[in-house]
Formats: C-alpha cells, structure tokens, sequence
C-alpha cells in the first residue's frame, strides 16, 4: 500500500511540471521478510521523462499516508530500478 502511496504521489509531483510521462512511474518495492510486507516510508521512483530516458525521485511518505514528500535525487539515472512496479 505504501509504495502505491509513493507511486501517486510522484504521477501528481510530475504532473505538475509538464516534461515528465506521469503515466510512465515505476517505483521501488515495500521491503519484505520472507513472504510479509512491511512498513516502508521511503522509496525510489524512476519516471520517463518526455525527451527521453528517465530521472529519479526519492519519496518519503507520511507516517499516516495522507501524503508523500517528493524530491529529484538524480537526473537521466536510467529507467530500470530492478525491481518495483
């Protein structure tokens, strides 16, 4: 649920600033013991950008979930996290 979270808060962060494919956000996996999520607040989401290739952003999100902190952490970073959504 968390990394969902995570995912529609960095599609509304990129809405926002017109060079981004918002539909095209792909973020890293809650992390797990053995087969059972756990709480996860920070993820890496990587995001097509429209001239190509892909940036990511880290996101922290709010303890209660009613939000999410987005930030650019690293630019044309490649468009493969490894694993995620």
């Amino acid at each position: 649920m968390q990394q969902q979270t995570a995912r529609e808060e960095v599609e509304r962060h990129v809405r926002a600033l017109e060079r981004y494919d918002a539909d095209d956000v792909h973020c890293t996996d809650a992390a797990k013991i053995w087969w059972a999520e756990q709480e996860t607040d920070e993820f890496t989401c990587a995001v097509r950008r429209d001239d190509g290739g892909c940036d990511w952003f880290d996101v922290r999100v709010d303890p209660d979930r009613r939000g999410a902190t987005v930030r650019l952490a690293q630019r044309d970073a490649g468009c493969t996290l490894g694993f995620g959504d």
